[in-house]
């Protein structure tokens, strides 16, 4: 079984990204009514507009903005913590539909660089021989599928809006995240920062974005934690 890598695909995307949030937020600060008017003042702000309020937190100017990705080659482990993502749209693979001959594996780095490379691999092999031995014996897909690993590969089509990116971006991309989903957020960052450049200019990790860790005692000290901050304003 071949291991697969991650690939993201930008496949739909608003094509005035920049310029619909910029209008979002002239129309939140304009008493203007006319959108001609709301437009061209949008036209006329300069870029760190856009930076300044994204990075102040108000984000809801970016929610009309919806990306649309095509992911494949990651694990059945990471595809269960992308979807915990809301607000977002998915559309996954069937493991009750689709014969499993089509799937590969996910093997972290981990495990590849320790005394069990063999014996996982031996366990995947294991895994796929019995499904399809199953399978060849009347087992219906949905019901063999139960012995397939976390391991299994999927693919998926994911809409979020920018806002739901952001927060997905800040977290993914935290030290502390899972390595198969923050190489998954970095693909994705790559592909959404060639068509809005400036809305995803200052995307990191939380500490970088907001100035402070949110994980508190589970922090791995590049940051003040908020816990800290209150602490130091007794």
């Amino acid at each position: 079984m071949e291991v697969k890598i991650i690939q993201v695909k930008l496949i739909s995307y608003p094509t005035e990204t920049d310029l619909i949030a910029k209008m979002a937020a002239a129309i939140c600060y304009s008493g203007g009514h006319d959108f001609e008017e709301i437009r061209n003042k949008a036209e006329e702000k300069p870029n760190e507009y856009l930076s300044k309020i994204v990075k102040n937190g108000h984000l809801s100017i970016l929610e009309h903005n919806v990306y649309v990705f095509h992911i494949s080659g990651i694990s059945r482990v990471t595809s269960h913590q992308l979807v915990r993502k809301r607000i977002a749209s998915y559309s996954q693979q069937s493991q009750r539909y689709v014969d499993a001959k089509s799937f590969a594996t996910v093997k972290p780095k981990s495990i590849e660089k320790s005394d069990f490379n063999e014996e996982y691999d031996k366990a995947m092999k294991d895994s796929y021989d019995l499904y399809h031995k199953m399978v060849e014996n009347g087992i219906p897909k949905e019901d063999a599928r139960y012995v397939l690993p976390s391991a299994t590969t999927t693919q998926m089509i994911v809409s979020m809006n920018a806002h739901s990116l952001v927060d997905f971006f800040v977290r993914r991309l935290c030290t502390r995240a899972q390595l198969e989903i923050t190489l998954l957020a970095q693909e994705m960052l790559k592909e959404v920062k060639k068509v809005s450049p400036v809305i995803f200019r200052d995307m990191g990790p939380y500490c970088e974005f907001y100035g402070y860790c949110p994980e508190n005692d589970h922090s791995c000290g590049r940051a003040k934690t908020l816990k800290q901050i209150k602490e130091n304003q007794k």
